[in-house]
């Protein structure tokens, strides 16, 4: 009679681990050596574990053959598995590897110029549109130009700029860079681009870079520095807070202050900006495009998942819009012109 009712407990067992037991989801990062990338790890497993996933993170190290060959050697049949997109010649096989392990996709990071949808009918794409990025980047530049119009300091007729670029073949890097280029062409602001390096979204490069440029051309011809993303931005305010230049609340009162744009919305850079010594970013919720990947393991088959992911779905593709963030108005509702 103990041994049947031994027999019952363990069946009983087994049943329960089964119900309230959720598969694991295996995230495959290009690179975590980003304080954006970072943030994404660091929702992305805290929300799995909410949820009761089990999380497994791999890191490429920036090299997009160590990413490939660790999803090779860890998918599984019937994964649930995340892919941080940067070199596109990856996607296809990245993409086919996973349909022959019948993996549940979800890509994220660079938007992949194809469509996804004729690789594998199992893979989603969730991002931030990079046009839009620029576009919205450029609207603050626009906003700052508009409020403070006496920005051609040095009188030579330009506005003088520093770009501060990513990755010199990502396609991300060029569309940001081309688009406020094509938008300063179509409002008739004339630009002399003072440098067009690639800093490979580093902090300590973009530093180093942004060092040289003030070397080079002195920190009284450069009248504003644009940025592909926040840390090299602040790369840039840290060369630029040595020369007691962009110091907090430099922004507000006009004093000894080169304005800087990036792009993500990271912390640090959000404190920047309300500190005024950053200028403005476009932000990048890693929130939302972490809560989206989770509700596509888990309502992706739901005749109402458009309205339960809140943004617009196509052909398995959601872009999650940027927002501007900037105290442009802010600066100009109390302050001297300069």
């Amino acid at each position: 009679m103990n041994s049947f009712k031994s027999i019952l407990a363990l069946i009983f067992l087994l049943l329960s681990s089964s119900v309230y037991a959720k598969e694991e989801i295996k995230a495959f990062f290009y690179t975590t050596n980003s304080v954006f990338m970072e943030h994404v790890k660091t929702t992305l497993s805290k929300m799995a574990k909410q949820r009761n996933y089990s999380i497994s993170i791999f890191d490429g190290e920036a090299d997009p053959q160590k990413q490939y060959d660790q999803l090779r050697n860890h998918i599984s049949i019937g994964d649930l598995v995340v892919i941080s997109v940067s070199e596109e010649e990856y996607l296809e096989k990245m993409l086919k590897t996973a349909r022959e392990h019948d993996a549940r996709v979800v890509l994220f990071g660079a938007s992949p110029s194809a469509n996804i949808a004729k690789y594998y009918d199992k893979a989603w794409y969730v991002g931030f549109e990079i046009f839009d990025s620029a576009r919205k980047q450029f609207s603050i530049i626009s906003k700052y130009l508009t409020r403070f119009p006496r920005y051609d300091k040095n009188a030579n007729g330009f506005l003088d700029v520093v770009f501060l670029q990513g990755r010199e073949n990502e396609f991300s890097t060029h569309v940001r860079t081309q688009v406020i280029l094509e938008n300063f062409e179509k409002y008739g602001i004339k630009v002399n681009p003072l440098s067009y390096n690639y800093d490979d979204y580093s902090y300590s490069l973009a530093y180093e870079d942004f060092n040289e440029q003030l070397r080079k051309h002195g920190i009284e011809n450069i009248e504003m520095v644009i940025s592909n993303n926040d840390s090299m931005a602040l790369g840039a305010i840290k060369a630029l807070n040595e020369r007691k230049y962009n110091r907090p609340y430099s922004f507000f009162n006009g004093h000894r202050h080169v304005p800087v744009f990036g792009v993500d919305g990271i912390t640090d850079a959000l404190r920047s900006v309300d500190d005024g010594m950053m200028t403005g970013t476009v932000i990048a919720d890693y929130t939302a495009l972490s809560r989206v990947i989770m509700m596509i393991f888990e309502n992706a088959h739901s005749e109402d998942f458009q309205k339960i992911v809140w943004f617009k779905t196509d052909e398995r593709t959601i872009f999650i819009p940027y927002r501007e963030f900037s105290k442009i108005k802010v600066y100009n509702a109390h302050s001297h012109k300069r």
